[in-house]
């Protein structure tokens, strides 16, 4: 009940900081969700940007896991850099075990812009996050910090039609090994304001079993600065999720 009261109260200090928000003027909106890759660009410098939203995942059938809240916030703290914090409000139920909930550690990392699409030079940008470790609720405390970083690129192949993907690697909490990740999307502007994407995605390492996926959703702009979401996907091989869905927003503003 405590973390949900929680959850709650940075809703509502991220809407009253909103309802002080000034007009994003022509600052175009990309987010980094619903899908798994990473955009290449960074919020522009002075604005927040605001991504959060909801996802139930069957890992097995004995197993569930439920995200109330996927908090992501981004800053453009100067031209080429972003700042980024995040952290997820969960549970996870498991047939014949006590269900646990609570906060993700907190994370904290930055997106560097590295190139600007030119030709078939792709748009690059380097990102790195830090999951602290004694952070979060106890069920999910982790012991050891952890590091993810990635290289991610977009292609612009018309109006209609971009391509994206990362290439990345994961140095986890609870395992001397490192985890290498990969995805790549393709996504699709059926209007101005609805697009489409499919992607694939997963992790690698010779110390783990595969785990490979494939997802797809839509995006709908409803105002120039907001953007709501929704997306679905399944496992690829043995040991991956069974299934997810998920819906969402991405909401750009700037404090006066």
């Amino acid at each position: 009940m405590k973390e949900i009261k929680t959850v709650l109260s940075i809703g509502l200090i991220l809407f009253i900081l909103s309802v002080s928000a000034q007009e994003t003027d022509l600052v175009k909106l990309i987010g980094d969700r619903p899908d798994q890759t990473e955009s290449a660009f960074i919020v522009p410098k002075g604005y927040f940007q605001f991504e959060d939203g909801f996802i139930y995942e069957n890992e097995i059938s004995e197993k569930q896991n439920i995200s109330f809240s996927s908090m992501f916030l981004r800053y453009g703290l100067f031209k080429n850099f972003e700042l980024r914090f995040a952290t997820e409000y969960s549970k996870t139920k498991s047939t014949g075990l006590s269900d646990i909930s609570g906060f993700s550690p907190f994370s904290i990392g930055s997106k560097i812009h590295v190139n600007k699409e030119k030709g078939w030079i792709p748009q690059i940008a380097f990102l790195v996050h830090i999951n602290f470790a004694k952070t979060g609720s106890k069920d999910f405390m982790q012991d050891f910090h952890s590091t993810k970083m990635a290289m991610t690129f977009n292609h612009t192949v018309n109006e209609a039609w971009s391509l994206g993907y990362s290439l990345g690697v994961e140095f986890p909490s609870e395992v001397n090994y490192s985890v290498g990740t990969y995805t790549f999307v393709s996504g699709f502007s059926v209007s101005e304001k609805i697009g489409a994407f499919i992607e694939a995605y997963g992790d690698f390492s010779k110390n783990m079993y595969a785990d490979n996926k494939i997802n797809g959703g839509v995006t709908f702009l409803v105002l120039p600065n907001l953007q709501l979401d929704f997306a679905g996907g399944f496992g690829l091989s043995q040991y991956s999720a069974d299934n997810y869905f998920g819906f969402g927003f991405v909401y750009l503003f700037k404090l006066k």
